[in-house]
C-alpha cells in the first residue's frame, strides 16, 4: 500500500475519533473506510463528521456510523481524459478501485504527468517516378553542362523502424530478401567487410546506441522506381527523428546519396534520393556547385487527369540499375555523341515541364515516346527485343506514349493512354503476360514520426 493510502485509510472497526485525525493528517481532508481484504465500503470528509456531531453523535463510535456510502470512485487505471473531467466536478481525491472493489489507489488533482517511456522511430519514403532527363543527374555529366529531371512519386514506400537498444548491439532485419545482420556494438560493424546497403547506411550515420533496424517495402526490387534510394531515405529519416538537431531535406537527400553511391558503390544518378526526400512532382536541377528542388504546383484537375491516363506495366524483368549506369558512363566516355543525347533530353525535360505546368496533357503524353526513343540510345543495355515488343503492342492498342522507368532493362514500363484506349492496352499488356498496377501520387516526400514501445 502506497503511504498515501496508509496516510488516508481507516478500518470500519475504528471510531469517528480515528478518522478525524486521519482526515486532519492529509490536505484533502478525507479518509477512505475500507473493510476486509481492503474492499472500499465509504469515504468520510469534515463535513460529514461536522454534521454527524451537530446531530449529538458520539466521536467514541464505529466510523460507519457518519461515512459516505454513496461516494464516487473510477476503476484503477482510469484514463487522465476521466479524472480530469471528474475533478471538474468539484472533486479534490478520487478513490481507484479494482474489479473486486478494493481501494488500489488514490488520485488527487495533483497526479503527476505520465513518466517518460522509451520510444521507437519510424520513417516512410515514396519511390519516384522519373518522366525525363534520366541519365543527366550523373554526375559526369552535370559537372560540366547543367541538367534537369522531371519526376513525382507515387504511393508506394519503403518503410523503416528503429527500435533503441539499452546495449551497444546492432540488429538489421530485412524483410524484402529475408536477411539479418547482428554486431555486438557499431564498431564490429565498421570495421565488417561484408557490410549490406542497409549496414553501409548505419555507417555512414554512426549512432550512438543500439539499435534494432527493420525495412520492408512495398515494391519489388529492381522494378525501376528507384526502389533502394527509398529505402535507404527511409532508414536516414528514422534516424533523424531521434536526433536533437535534425537535418533538413536537402541532408537527408545527400546522406542517402552518399550511403548509396558512394560507401555501397551503386552506380547512379543523384535524382532518386532528391525525389523520395522531397515528395512530389518536382523539376530538379543539377549543377556543378548546387543541385536544387522546384516544386511544381500542378493544378488539381490536371493531377487527377494526369493520374487516370498514365497505366504502370511491369514488365516481369528486373534489371540491376548501378551495373546499367556504369554502362552507361563507359559508353559515354567512348562516345562524344552521347553527351550531345544527354543534352538535347534535357531540352526535352524542359518542354515535358512547360507542357504540365500548362496542363497540356496530350502534348506530355507525346514527349513520353520521343523521351523513350531517346533513351533506348543512351546505351544498347537499355532495352531490348522482348521490351521492343511489350512497347510496340501498347502503343499500338492506343498508348499515345510511354517510356521504361529506372535505368532500363526491365522494371515497369509506364504508358500515357487517354481513356477510350486504356482497356486495349491493358488487355494487351495482360495478354502477352505484363501486369498492370494502380497507383496513385504522393505529394509528401519522406515522412517520419515516434512512438512509445509498449
Amino acid at each position: 500500500m502506497s503511504r498515501l493510502l496508509d496516510m488516508l485509510t481507516v478500518r470500519v472497526d475504528e471510531t469517528i475519533l480515528d478518522a478525524v485525525k486521519c482526515i486532519e493528517s492529509g490536505d484533502l481532508q478525507i479518509a477512505f473506510v475500507v473493510e476486509a481484504q481492503e474492499r472500499l465500503v465509504g469515504v468520510v470528509t469534515n463535513g460529514d463528521v461536522r454534521r454527524y456531531l451537530l446531530q449529538g453523535g458520539d466521536t467514541k463510535l464505529p466510523v460507519t456510523a457518519c461515512m459516505n456510502r454513496n461516494f464516487r470512485a473510477v476503476g484503477l487505471g482510469a484514463t487522465r481524459e476521466q479524472l480530469l473531467k471528474t475533478f471538474d466536478l468539484g472533486y479534490n481525491a478520487l478513490p481507484g478501485l479494482d474489479a473486486n472493489g478494493r481501494l488500489c489507489e488514490i488520485y488527487t488533482r495533483q497526479m503527476t504527468a505520465s513518466p517518460e517511456v522509451p520510444v521507437l522511430a519510424r520513417a516512410r519514403a515514396p519511390v519516384r517516378m522519373s518522366f525525363c532527363g534520366g541519365g543527366a543527374d550523373l554526375t559526369y555529366f552535370f559537372v560540366d553542362h547543367p541538367a534537369a529531371v522531371l519526376s513525382c512519386t507515387v504511393g508506394l514506400y519503403a518503410h523503416a523502424t528503429l527500435v533503441p537498444r539499452d546495449d551497444a548491439s546492432v540488429h538489421i532485419y530485412s524483410e524484402d530478401i529475408a536477411h539479418e545482420e547482428h554486431y555486438p556494438s557499431l564498431s564490429q560493424l565498421l570495421t565488417s567487410e561484408h557490410k549490406s546497403l542497409l549496414a553501409t547506411i548505419v555507417s555512414v550515420i554512426r549512432p550512438a546506441y543500439g539499435f534494432d533496424l527493420y525495412l520492408r517495402s512495398d515494391f519489388s526490387v529492381g522494378s525501376g522506381l528507384g526502389g533502394s534510394s527509398a529505402a535507404t531515405t527511409a532508414i536516414i529519416a528514422a534516424f533523424n527523428e531521434l536526433r536533437q538537431d535534425r537535418w533538413n531535406t536537402y541532408e537527408i537527400a545527400e546522406l542517402a546519396f552518399q550511403a548509396e553511391r558512394l560507401c555501397f558503390g551503386i552506380a547512379g544518378g543523384w535524382q532518386d534520393q532528391y525525389a523520395s526526400a522531397f515528395g512530389g512532382f518536382n523539376l530538379i536541377e543539377f549543377e556543378n556547385q548546387r543541385n536544387l528542388v522546384h516544386p511544381i504546383r500542378l493544378e488539381e484537375a490536371a493531377r487527377f487527369e494526369l493520374e487516370a491516363c498514365l497505366v504502370l506495366c511491369d514488365t516481369g524483368a528486373l534489371h540491376d540499375s548501378g551495373q546499367l549506369h556504369e554502362m552507361q558512363r563507359q559508353e559515354m566516355e567512348a562516345e562524344l555523341s552521347q553527351t550531345d543525347l544527354l543534352r538535347e533530353s534535357v531540352t526535352l525535360c524542359r518542354r515535358m515541364h512547360r507542357h504540365l505546368i500548362r496542363c497540356e496533357l496530350f502534348d506530355f503524353g507525346l514527349c513520353l515516346h520521343e523521351a523513350w526513343m531517346l533513351k533506348k540510345q543512351f546505351s544498347s543495355a537499355v532495352s531490348d527485343d522482348k521490351l521492343d515488343d511489350i512497347y510496340a503492342k501498347a502503343r499500338g492498342a492506343g498508348a499515345l506514349g510511354g517510356k521504361l522507368l529506372g535505368a532500363g532493362a526491365g522494371g515497369f514500363f509506364l504508358f500515357y493512354v487517354q481513356p477510350q484506349h486504356r482497356q486495349a492496352v491493358v488487355r494487351a499488356m495482360h495478354e502477352i503476360g505484363c501486369s498492370t498496377t494502380n497507383f496513385r501520387f504522393e505529394s509528401s516526400g519522406v515522412t517520419s514520426w515516434r512512438t512509445k514501445i509498449q
